[in-house]
């Protein structure tokens, strides 16, 4: 899939420390995935476990998170998918 089309809803802090987003693009559907905090420190490039920095490093990482989302989704189970380092 072209990953131009892709796109990422704009992530929300949840469980203090915990990114929720979801990617979607015509013919591909919605997928919902979480990021914990320690993934986003060492993978991303976070500071520490702040929302700040969090949805920063998530902004700074877009274009490596499509690509992860990408290659991450699953059949349709409609249970939110967890994105870990190695995905990244």
């Amino acid at each position: 899939m072209d990953l131009s089309h892709i796109n990422l809803t704009t992530p929300i802090v949840v469980s203090k420390s915990t990114l929720w987003f979801s990617a979607y693009a015509f013919g591909w559907g919605y997928h919902a995935f979480r990021l914990g905090p320690a993934v986003v420190r060492e993978y991303l490039g976070a500071a520490d476990d702040s929302p700040t920095q969090l949805l920063l490093a998530f902004e700074l990482s877009k274009q490596r998170l499509v690509g992860a989302a990408e290659r991450k989704i699953s059949p349709d189970s409609g249970e939110r998918i967890e994105m870990t380092g190695t995905d990244l």
